[in-house]
C-alpha cells in the first residue's frame, strides 16, 4: 500500500476542477479509481465540497500525526 504524493494530489485537484471523470484521473496518476474516489470524499472542503491539493495534504499530515503509535518497551524499561 502506497500513499498518494503531493504531486498526485495536485493532479487530482487540477483534473477534478476541469470536470474530468474519476477513472480518467485514476489512469493519469496510476492508481485505482476507488483511491481517487476516497481521496476526494475524505479530503474535500466540508463547507463547499471543493477538492484542493494543499488542503488535502494538510488533512493527510494531520491524520498521520494523530494516528496511534505502537509503543515498544525494551526489557530494561519493562523491569523498572
Amino acid at each position: 500500500m502506497s500513499h498518494l504524493t503531493g504531486e498526485q494530489r495536485y493532479t487530482i485537484s487540477a483534473m477534478f476542477a476541469q470536470n474530468h471523470k474519476q477513472n480518467q484521473i485514476a489512469i493519469a496518476i496510476g492508481k485505482d479509481k476507488s483511491v481517487v474516489s476516497r481521496e476526494i470524499k475524505r479530503n474535500s472542503d466540508q463547507r463547499n465540497g471543493i477538492y484542493k491539493s494543499d488542503l488535502a495534504n494538510r488533512k493527510y499530515k494531520q491524520r498521520q500525526e494523530q494516528k496511534n503509535r505502537s509503543i515498544v518497551f525494551t526489557t530494561t524499561i519493562k523491569s523498572m
